[in-house]
Order: C-alpha cells, then sequence, then structure tokens
C-alpha cells in the first residue's frame, strides 16, 4: 500500500477521493481548524490526525509519506472576497510595499510543501508523487516559479493543470455538480523512469455536433502563452479530430439539481418574514426573463422525444403521447457582489465558498390528477406512468391560471385561458401557450442546504460534516472536490506502481 499524508486537509475530500483509489492507504491528515479536524476524524478514524499550524510545525516529526496531497489556505489569493488581489504590488508612499499580515502568511504556506519533502528526502524516505491544490490565481504570484524550481530540483517532474470540478470524471466517487475552477501542481519521482498517464484521466467525454459521435475532449488554451485559466474565460475543449476542424465541444456535466432536494419546500417570496435584498430580487427577476420559459416536454409515445420551447407551435397529438409542461428553477446568488446573475438548475452549481451564497427560486410542480397513491411531485422527477385512460398530469404554479392563455392560430378561434378545456386536435399545429410575466412574489425561494451544499461538492450523503449550519458550509466550501483528487491520483498511483487501473467505460 502506498502510504498519503494530506496537509490544510479540511473537511477531508482530497482524502476521501484519495481513500478510494486502490493501493492508497491514509496515514495522516493536518488541518489547523478544530472543527475541520473533528469532522475529518469521524470519516477517517484509523488516521492521525495533527491539529496546529502547520507552518511552525516541526514536519520532520510527521510521518514520511509515498504520496503527499496539500491545499494551501487559498482566500488571501483569490478575487472571491470582493476585494482586488494585487499579489504584493501596491506601494506605499515611499514607493515600497507593505505586505498584508495574512496575505504574507498565505504565501508561506506554499512554501511548506517543498519543506515536507526535503523532510522525507533527509530521512530518506522521498515522497513518490503527490498534487498541490490552489485557487488559480496563485499562478500569478510573483515567486511562483521560483517555488516551482524548488519541487523540481528535489528531482521530481511536474505538471500543471487547470481543472474544473464538473470536468473530472471519476470511477469510484461521484460527478460534481458543480464550477469549480481550481489549479493543480501534480509532481513524481524523476526517479521512476514513468509518466503519468494525463490523457487517460483527464479528457472528459463530450459530443462533437460536427462529427456526430462522442469523443475524447482535449483541452485548449485561447492563448497559446498561458497555462492556467478559467473554463471559457481562457480555455475550451475541442473534439481531437481534425477532420471537423476540432470543433469546440462541451463536456458532459452534471447538474445543479441532481444535488438539490425537491421535497423541501420554499416559501413564496411575497410572504417571506424578510423580504430579499433588492440585488437578489433583481436577479431572480433576470433569471426569469431569461429562462422561465416554460417547454413542453412529450411524456410519452415514441416518435419524439425532445422538449420544445412554448413560443413554438404545439406538436402534433396522437392517441398515445402526453404532453407535459417545465418551467426551470433558478440557482440565485444572494451576496452583494456584483456582476452576479441566476442562472438555471439544469447548469452545474457554481464554484461553492465557504458561506452560503446560493438561493434556489423555481415555480412549479407536477400534480397527478387520479386517486390512490398519487401525489404531487417535482418537475426534475420522472414522470409517473401515463395511462391509456387519459393524461393525468397536471402543471401548478403559483401564477393565476388565467395569465396562461392558448391561442388557436385558425381564423375564427379564440384565445382561452389554460384553465378551459382545449379545442379540438387535429393532425396539424393549432395550438401555441402563451404565458405573461410571472408574479416575483409568487416565486418560491429558500437557500441551499448544507447537504445539498455537499452533494454539489460530490461528498456521499453518507459523510459525516459536524458543526453549525455555518461550519458545516464553510468546511465544504474550503473543501477539495473528491473526483478530482480520485482522478489526479489515479495517475499518479499508476506511474509510481507501473500498473494500470480500471477506467471504466468512460
Amino acid at each position: 500500500m502506498l502510504t498519503y499524508v494530506d496537509f490544510f486537509a479540511g473537511l477531508g475530500g482530497s482524502s476521501f477521493g484519495a481513500s478510494l483509489v486502490p493501493g492508497i492507504q491514509p496515514v495522516l491528515a493536518a488541518n489547523h481548524w478544530d472543527r475541520a479536524i473533528a469532522s475529518h476524524s469521524v470519516n477517517f478514524p484509523a488516521v492521525d490526525h495533527f491539529q496546529g499550524d502547520l507552518h511552525a510545525a516541526d514536519v520532520a516529526g510527521f510521518p514520511a509519506a509515498d504520496l503527499f496531497w496539500a491545499s494551501p489556505e487559498c482566500p488571501k489569493w483569490s478575487n472571491a472576497r470582493g476585494k482586488q488581489r494585487d499579489f504584493d504590488k501596491q506601494p506605499d508612499l515611499f514607493g515600497e510595499t507593505l505586505p498584508d499580515p495574512a496575505a504574507d502568511r498565505s504565501r508561506a504556506l506554499m512554501w511548506d510543501v517543498p519543506r515536507y519533502l526535503e523532510s522525507c528526502a533527509a530521512r530518506g524516505r522521498p515522497v513518490l508523487a503527490g498534487v498541490v491544490e490552489n485557487v488559480i490565481d496563485v499562478r500569478a504570484w510573483d515567486l511562483w516559479q521560483p517555488w516551482r524550481d524548488r519541487i523540481r530540483l528535489l528531482g521530481y517532474d511536474t505538471k500543471l493543470i487547470a481543472l474544473n470540478s464538473m470536468h473530472a470524471t471519476p470511477v469510484r466517487t461521484a460527478f460534481a455538480p458543480q464550477s469549480r475552477d481550481r489549479l493543480y501542481l501534480a509532481y513524481w519521482r524523476r526517479s521512476l523512469g514513468r509518466t503519468p498517464d494525463w490523457d487517460k484521466w483527464l479528457r472528459p467525454s463530450a459530443w462533437c455536433p460536427t462529427c456526430e459521435r462522442t469523443v475524447r475532449a482535449v483541452q485548449a488554451f485561447k492563448n497559446l502563452r498561458r497555462d492556467m485559466g478559467r473554463y471559457r474565460s481562457q480555455y475550451a475543449y475541442r473534439c481531437p479530430n481534425t477532420a471537423c476542424r476540432n470543433t469546440i465541444v462541451e463536456p458532459v456535466v452534471r447538474s445543479a439539481a441532481t444535488a438539490i432536494d425537491w421535497a423541501l419546500a420554499g416559501t413564496p417570496i411575497g410572504d417571506r418574514p424578510k423580504g430579499l435584498s433588492p440585488k437578489t430580487l433583481a436577479r431572480i427577476q433576470a433569471g426569469l426573463d431569461r429562462y422561465a420559459l416554460p417547454v413542453t416536454v412529450p411524456a410519452g409515445g415514441t416518435w419524439r422525444d425532445s422538449a420544445a420551447p412554448v413560443t413554438d407551435p404545439m406538436p402534433t397529438s396522437t392517441t398515445t403521447e402526453n404532453d407535459a409542461l417545465a418551467v426551470p428553477p433558478l440557482l440565485v446568488p444572494v451576496e452583494g457582489r456584483d456582476g452576479k446573475y441566476a442562472s438555471p438548475a439544469a447548469d452545474p452549481l457554481r464554484t461553492q465558498t465557504a458561506r452560503n451564497e446560493t438561493g434556489l427560486a423555481w415555480l412549479p410542480f407536477i400534480a397527478e390528477l387520479r386517486g390512490g397513491s398519487s401525489d404531487a411531485r417535482p418537475i426534475t422527477d420522472a414522470l409517473a406512468t401515463v395511462t391509456a385512460s387519459g393524461n393525468h398530469h397536471g402543471l401548478v404554479t403559483p401564477a393565476d391560471p388565467a395569465d396562461h392563455l392558448l391561442v388557436p392560430y385558425y381564423r375564427t378561434g379564440m384565445a382561452k385561458t389554460v384553465a378551459e378545456p382545449i379545442g379540438t386536435l387535429s393532425t396539424r399545429d393549432r395550438f401555441a401557450l402563451v404565458r405573461t410575466a410571472v408574479d416575483l412574489d409568487s416565486v418560491l425561494f429558500r437557500m441551499l442546504e448544507p447537504a445539498e451544499i455537499g452533494r454539489a461538492m460530490a461528498f456521499r450523503d453518507s459523510y459525516m460534516v459536524l458543526g453549525t449550519k455555518r461550519e458545516k458550509v464553510r468546511q465544504y466550501g474550503n473543501a477539495v472536490t473528491p473526483p478530482v483528487a480520485e482522478v489526479l491520483l489515479s495517475a499518479l498511483v499508476e506511474a509510481v506502481t507501473g500498473t494500470d487501473l480500471d477506467r471504466g467505460c468512460v
């Protein structure tokens, strides 16, 4: 077994991903926060734990590891705090830079990585491979190159990896339905004589519309001189086939809706005892204006399998197919910073920070209009069985049904509300659905619960997280997503052992 040490382990996302890779045995996790250490301990009772200031610790007293993961504290590197990062480049009145003590400490923690590597080498037990994880902004550090060179001088080859968690394709952990851009520096002993097969583990599946088939996408930076950045802003994924001129493709991702517990009730915005802030209300309204266009969804039949917007004519009805309506729910940023927008729950969740800054706003649910065990269900669930005796599914929204009109296309027809029976359906498209603006006060709203945030981070429901709601969210927001740890460490384990790991059917 390869022993594994985790510095700045926090809640244990990296430890969890590592523990599921065949051949890895976590032996030590270190972190400064007692609450995070407590959560890590309850999930890894056989692992030794160190709580304290790692920068002041005698790392020579820690066990030597075969594999080493480190996630130095990141807030002072990042723009996530709403303050423009300066990287120590703002001079004082005398033209000299006065470092922020907290920022200076964040940078110092980066040097604890080579310090531990040097300690293990001095004992004759060099670390065989490892990963340093941080926010992508750390790449702009003025000492980045000397820091990386110090690791190389210890006998390691390195690879800088820009990876969004939603694109990590795991075998043993869950997928992460969250857009989370991070920097990873992987390193491995040059003396191993093997290089990790990064293509095997870092190329996500994507559908190429030109080649009309699923491909293993290739990361491509827009500026060839860059080696780090955010997905879509600085890099994209392309089809590897030159026949289609390397078409830009979208990797397969999981939607935020898969992490949400749709059984939890929301409160109409107009009924909340404490009103939402004007910025949050504006974001919800903008999201409704952009995304809350209902679609007609085929609930049976075989000849049509795609949804269509209600601005299109209603498809031809047959004796075996029923159409339902669906209105997408919205994920709404609620923190005060500008430049944030609501997005549909069909997209991955945005990056989770140490605070709960995301609310859920949604409109409809499906009502099953028959007896027995029938009930209401969210639109994200599979539709109940469609029987031959009729259409038993209705769409319920907080808006008045009078706001929804069926408009006939033929000359003698008149518009009617959806509360009335529909006109005769022929073999031609005859009706369109028109909806007026949504009443904002009737929209259901609630904040995401810690368990939902945990699923968005790809933690199993059985993973124990201790503390208050605020402490749980902070632990999740500071954690590494387990699937990223799994795929990176799988590549490194193959290089260390010379043994291939099963990649599954991905």
